[in-house]
């Protein structure tokens, strides 16, 4: 792998590592030192590669830093005040959400007037708050609120809230409404998709399910999805079709480019035009909630347009790279979340080992007619996303889904069906009867596309549960996985096998 036409790939790798090391405060600086400069090296001097693996330990020691300052407490640190009565007042950072008993919602919080002193502090900092009051629910992220409760430790799942930077959470039986905090970029692109979804609602012949379903391919909005669904998705080995990725982010690619197919041939890759097609899947990656999965997927297509507008090769392993980097850097604590884990780990496994199954499956089957070929690519991908994301699926379910194959086959074109179909109903929806009768077509196709995953999930014998297998280990079988079999498989796999 020549280390010149990756860089982004050893930055990326190198950065995370970094991250990943700063649990280790001064261990992990010195292995991490001592360690990818005795790497460098080696490449170095006996590999002779290029002096761009001197950027290994360089950018190793930026992801520790970068690691390092996040987990330092504020200033002024809303958590000072634990086992406090108080009053907060913030915004609402993420869509409430509807728990057992309580209304579930996160606040950052920036001021706090404690009722033992009676005094008001500038703090800093996210609240975990449940809320009795299920008018909350309908509260859009970015609402400014004023709550009364007692701010205690978070009491569940712990060590994932405190990766999120929540250290505090309280109850309170009622939550008032501020307006609007203008600063909250976010909030505006969640209240537009919230907009969308009760528009869609208005012109909708019917809810339930297929609705749902729709929400979800289309915008990324997931919580309408009844629990048993999801659990059919999960044991079918359907469950990455939810996930806003590449495939929603190549739709969009894929409109835009077919309007651009329809101006004059200067304009196709004018900058213009493609600075739009930038702005548009960017402004697309954040309407569905900015997951991991989406604005991985949103950085490497934003790389791949570049490479068109400058005339240079793409390589997706330098895109991937990239995109580690950049969502790193921005928040290093989204790469503990178990959707940047399997999104990279699908992709890097895809990259592994597409190619080397594509020419296996081609020497097996002649022919290459558009419903072959597109049956071998589903296939090869299937397979080999499978291959890179089975052990940490393993760590994190504990479960395999044995006929994930019989499952992408029709499930992949139905998916892909919804979201093209839920688009041209989006469209129509401004138009009378036009946009109401538009939606049968979006319902029949999601409503098969249900049936058809709740049938495979309910086949005997549909997952294969395994024993436990910790985190870390996932995340380093999965990496051998990976790197292995794209060092192993560069050639072909008919060859390895024979």
């Amino acid at each position: 792998m020549p280390a010149w036409r990756y860089p982004l790939l050893w930055a990326g790798g190198a950065f995370v590592g970094g991250i990943l090391l700063n649990d280790l405060p001064l261990l992990g600086a010195v292995a991490l030192l001592s360690g990818g400069s005795g790497l460098a090296a080696y490449f170095w001097f006996l590999l002779k590669w290029g002096r761009i693996v001197w950027s290994l330990p360089l950018f190793g020691i930026a992801g520790w830093i970068r690691g390092w300052s996040e987990r330092l407490p504020y200033p002024h640190e809303v958590s000072q005040f634990y086992s406090s009565l108080v009053q907060a007042v913030g915004y609402i950072s993420e869509e409430p959400l509807r728990s057992r008993h309580t209304i579930r919602l996160i606040v950052e919080a920036d001021s706090i007037y404690l009722y033992r002193t009676r005094q008001d502090f500038h703090v800093t900092g996210k609240i975990l708050v449940y809320v009795r009051d299920s008018s909350a629910l309908h509260l859009p992220a970015g609402t400014r609120v004023r709550m009364i409760l007692r701010l205690d430790s978070v009491k569940f799942a712990q060590t994932y809230w405190k990766q999120q930077g929540v250290r505090v959470s309280g109850f309170t039986e009622r939550i008032t409404s501020l307006g609007i905090e203008t600063g909250y970029w976010r909030g505006y692109f969640q209240r537009w998709r919230q907009s969308l979804i009760q528009l869609m609602q208005e012109k909708a012949p019917a809810g339930g399910a297929p609705f749902s379903l729709i929400q979800a391919l289309l915008l990324g909005y997931k919580r309408g999805i009844d629990p048993e669904v999801r659990e059919a998705f999960q044991l079918s080995g359907a469950a990455h079709i939810l996930a806003v990725s590449g495939m929603h982010v190549g739709l969009v690619l894929s409109l835009w480019l077919f309007l651009l197919g329809r101006l004059p041939g200067k304009w196709r890759h004018h900058w213009i035009s493609q600075s739009m097609l930038m702005g548009l899947i960017l402004f697309y990656g954040f309407l569905t909630g900015g997951a991991p999965s989406a604005m991985r997927a949103v950085i490497m297509g934003i790389f791949a347009i570049l490479s068109r507008m400058l005339y240079k090769p793409y390589f997706p392993l330098n895109a991937l790279g990239g995109a580690a980097f950049i969502q790193s850097a921005i928040d290093p604590f989204v790469i503990y979340q178990a959707g940047f884990q399997l999104s990279y780990a699908a992709v890097g496994g895809i990259m592994a080992f597409h190619a080397p199954l594509r020419h296996f499956l081609s020497s097996i089957v002649q022919g290459e007619k558009l419903l072959q070929r597109y049956l071998k690519d589903l296939l090869s991908i299937s397979i080999a996303a499978q291959a890179g994301t089975f052990f940490l699926s393993w760590a994190y379910f504990g479960r395999f889904p044995i006929y994930f194959l019989l499952t992408n086959l029709f499930a992949v074109p139905l998916a892909t069906g919804v979201t093209f179909s839920a688009v041209g109903w989006l469209m129509l929806l401004p138009f009378p009867f036009v946009g109401q009768a538009a939606a049968y077509p979006v319902y029949g196709i999601a409503w098969l596309l249900i049936k058809g995953i709740q049938l495979v999930a309910h086949m005997p014998g549909a997952a294969l549960y395994l024993p436990p297998l910790p985190l870390w280990m996932g995340i380093g079988l999965t990496l051998i996985i990976i790197v292995g079999g794209r060092v192993a498989f560069r050639h072909s796999l008919q060859a390895w096998l024979i």
